[in-house]
């Protein structure tokens, strides 16, 4: 990386230093140190590497505005470095005549599951990330109206604000209702968009006493793209996306925690819109037909990871979380199994505090299962992370 883009991270730190009396600023200044251990599959030729990284994250607050902006930096072997300036939120909030008003790019998640949020419809996100990366938001002009006991919104929302994503993503208005009574909480969204027409979520959470709580969450697709499924691989057919329809998701979940700091959380959860185990086997198979004839079979080969994109994963799907905050080590375990093809991810992790407000993180997450399933065959197999951060 250049001298002159280091130059830029305490230009972009000071930058609020005159206004200090009126602007409202948080920075935190994360590094991070990451090594990948590749799959061995036919799908994917990728190689092994590690990874520098250094990410700079302002939010800041003024009067009626706030915005939240990124500065992050990528040194990868064998590939070079990147680096990149994103302004991941800044929006205006205020009312009028009893509605409370919002405009600009704004980040929404409305989900309340923690593995897998269907409910979060206009731009999800990855879950639970062991790596530093930006979450930027989407455009949206909305108008809120409160009650004693809860919420309703309507909101016009385009997707195309997403700095990685900036042509092609989904415009609609949405409606959103959210009531709190009780030991209860539950919303309904709509959302009816220029490209999957009509998008039906909820989601419920119920408590039970100091320790237990469940939670579920729903999504009914009218449309959706999906890759077609592998044939015979003789026939050389590309990867084709299609147009479907009729796609839905549900997850149940229940969440433990002990007065200590231990929390459990368990949850299931289906998408009809995933391909079956027996497709990721037949693209397995296919794959490694190609790869024994020979070179000329590699476009054929490589067509193919697309379906890795697609907007379903796999159908079954079960996650078992615990960590522990309240020790001076605050480990995590993360397990993803899927039943159907045996497939499954096992992230190991603990953060400590150390002097000088600085945070300590390291992860290690695993990638297999079963040999042909979907998990499986992803590029990477075991992506190991360490990671400081402060805040200012």
């Amino acid at each position: 990386m250049k001298w002159i883009t280091f130059g830029l991270l305490p230009l972009t730190f000071y930058m609020g230093a005159p206004h200090a009396q009126s602007i409202s600023q948080q920075w935190i200044l994360a590094m991070a140190v990451k090594a990948e251990s590749k799959s061995d599959t036919a799908i994917s030729d990728a190689e092994s590497g590690y990874a520098r990284q250094l990410k700079l994250q302002g939010a800041l607050q003024y009067g009626d505005w706030e915005g939240q902006l990124s500065f992050l930096y990528e040194a990868e072997s064998g590939q070079g470095e990147s680096s990149e300036l994103v302004v991941e939120e800044l929006f205006w909030q205020g009312d009028w005549s009893g509605w409370d008003l919002m405009a600009g790019k704004r980040r929404l998640g409305f989900g309340v599951s923690y593995a897998h949020r269907p409910v979060d419809v206009f731009l999800p996100v990855e879950r639970n990330p062991v790596y530093l990366h930006t979450n930027e938001g989407v455009a949206v002009v909305s108008a809120s109206r409160f009650t004693e006991s809860g919420e309703l919104s309507l909101m016009l929302v385009d997707a195309n604000a997403s700095r990685f994503h900036d042509t092609g993503l989904p415009r609609g208005l949405a409606v959103r209702w959210y009531q709190l009574g009780g030991v209860n909480e539950w919303q309904l969204l709509g959302y009816l968009d220029d490209q999957r027409g009509l998008s039906i979520g909820g989601s419920l959470v119920t408590t039970y006493g100091e320790s237990w709580e469940l939670h579920t969450e729903g999504r009914y697709q009218q449309r959706y793209k999906q890759w077609k499924e592998p044939s015979f691989p003789e026939a050389a057919a590309p990867s084709i996306e299609e147009e479907r329809r009729d796609g839905w998701q549900a997850l149940l979940g229940m969440t433990w925690t002990h007065s200590e700091g231990h929390s459990l959380i368990a949850e299931y959860w289906y998408d009809s819109r995933a391909w079956r185990a027996q497709d990721w086997q037949e693209l397995a198979n296919n794959a490694h037909w190609y790869r024994d004839q020979g070179s000329q079979w590699d476009s054929t080969r490589y067509t193919w990871a697309a379906a890795f994109l697609g907007e379903g994963r796999n159908r079954h799907n079960l996650m078992l979380h615990w960590s522990a905050s309240n020790h001076r080590y605050n480990p995590k375990l993360d397990l993803l199994y899927s039943p159907e093809d045996r497939g499954v991810v096992v992230t190991v992790g603990c953060s400590r505090e150390l002097r000088g407000y600085w945070t300590l993180d390291g992860s290690v997450r695993y990638f297999g299962g079963a040999k042909n399933s979907y998990l499986a065959q992803l590029p990477i197999k075991t992506l190991v992370t360490l990671t400081t951060n402060r805040t200012f």
